[in-house]
């Protein structure tokens, strides 16, 4: 399996494994996710494999919709699955396309409801503004008054203008937050008190985001009639929410790495009315991937998934005092239960010639390194997927605590990979070495 380990992909260490570049996109940068890949990878995969514009391509792990807005702006049909119900609105917001007037006037009825403050719903509840005894807070009052607001005021709005105009306010509330993402956790800002954020710092920010939507839309084309971004959990909802076949998969689903993002994008949901409890956060999360040990999943009941699986899995059993949680070993069954189950769905809707790529990191816990892209492959071949080659995009470094932390008697920490686990649905074929000829 390790010689199918390809070093010398075209876009090794060019970025294309995280959203940053995104960020200077038109479209793209509307709202932008750093977990995400670049559009690069996907305009890359079309060229490679082929797609014409009658056939389609699917991301069942669609995130804030790279893949979805890259292949409309290639003039492709396209498909993508999200189970974060934030997460799809952004997505969806971006393939909208009201006109300038529309989104101007849109824009000044939002701003006449951050002038005009409504009582937020989030005030005194849990840690998202200040009140008794609170010692910190997510937002300032009178941000979240001005937010609600013009929230209120959106309600009034066609579709087309009312998605963009809310993603837009949500951007501006969080660039209004006294926190912001650091990993997998919301951390408060360096002497956040002194910031002062308020009314005029999200209308400064709205107006900002508003006028960056504005310019794309007077300088982008048409985007292909045929995208779509439904929600829904790809694990159990496959069969209902995709029903064609498709000629490329390109996604990235859930790292191996403990990350909540149902957590991380907390704030979100909870702004934007997705979810009005922890208890509507806890259904959210329950119908995730089973990548992290923050809630209590239904336990696996899996565990055939190769032999490289099993002597990781023997290896983080042998060292269970050196981990930091004790359900890191369950967690890893489930996640590559999940991984088969998704793997074995998507099988059902390719085409004979389709092609499947999968953006995922390598993961060390407790001195332990999983080969999470190899195990992919190896679970994958016994979905009736052949694997093409696994591709490295770049090294990453180590963190303390999945290594350094945990007695690795001197081992040199590994320096964990992501990579692109490349598969056909069709058995690829080997190039045949040239016999030289006798003199």
């Amino acid at each position: 399996m390790n010689g199918l380990l390809t070093e010398d992909f075209p876009l090794r260490d060019t970025g294309c494994s995280t959203g940053v570049d995104a960020a200077n996109d038109p479209i793209h940068r509307w709202y932008v996710i750093k977990e995400a890949f670049s559009p690069r990878l996907v305009s890359h995969a079309i060229r490679e494999i082929g797609v014409g514009s009658q056939e389609t391509v699917l991301d069942p792990f669609c995130g804030s919709g790279t893949v979805p807005l890259a292949v409309s702006q290639n003039g492709i049909s396209s498909v993508g699955l999200e189970v974060n119900p934030f997460l799809r609105f952004v997505s969806q917001a971006k393939l909208r396309r009201p006109s300038i007037d529309s989104l101007q006037k849109g824009f000044e009825r939002a701003v006449s409801g951050i002038r005009e403050n409504q009582r937020s719903p989030l005030e005194g509840y849990s840690t998202f503004c200040g009140a008794g005894k609170s010692v910190k807070w997510l937002f300032n009052r009178s941000v979240l008054r001005g937010f609600e607001g013009a929230w209120r005021a959106s309600a009034r709005m066609g579709p087309e203008v009312r998605d963009v105009i809310r993603m837009t306010l949500i951007g501006a509330a969080m660039d209004s937050c006294n926190a912001f993402v650091d990993g997998k956790c919301l951390r408060y800002k360096k002497n956040w008190r002194s910031l002062r954020y308020g009314r005029q710092s999200l209308l400064r920010s709205f107006q900002e985001r508003v006028s960056q939507v504005r310019e794309d839309l007077g300088h982008e084309g048409k985007q292909h009639p045929g995208v779509r971004v439904r929600q829904g959990d790809c694990r159990t909802d496959f069969r209902r929410l995709f029903r064609r076949n498709f000629k490329l998969c390109i996604t990235s689903p859930p790292y191996l790495n403990s990350f909540d993002y149902s957590d991380v994008y907390r704030p979100q949901l909870f702004l934007g009315k997705f979810v009005r409890s922890n208890s509507e956060l806890r259904k959210i999360r329950l119908r995730t991937v089973r990548s992290h040990v923050q809630v209590d999943w239904p336990r696996p009941t899996l565990s055939d998934f190769g032999a490289l699986y099993h002597r990781s899995i023997l290896e983080l059993e042998g060292r269970s005092e050196h981990l930091w949680n004790p359900k890191i070993p369950v967690m890893v069954q489930a996640y590559f239960e999940d991984m088969k189950r998704v793997l074995e769905q998507l099988r059902t809707r390719a085409q004979d010639d389709a092609e499947l790529w999968i953006v995922v990191s390598t993961s060390a816990y407790g001195g332990v390194e999983i080969p999470v892209d190899l195990i992919i492959g190896d679970i994958a071949s016994r979905a009736d997927w052949y694997l093409k080659d696994v591709s490295i995009l770049r090294y990453l470094r180590t963190s303390g605590q999945h290594w350094n932390r945990y007695g690795n008697d001197g081992c040199t920490p590994p320096r964990l990979r992501e990579s692109v686990v490349r598969l056909t649905a069709s058995r690829p074929r080997r190039r045949r070495r040239r016999r030289s000829r006798r003199q």
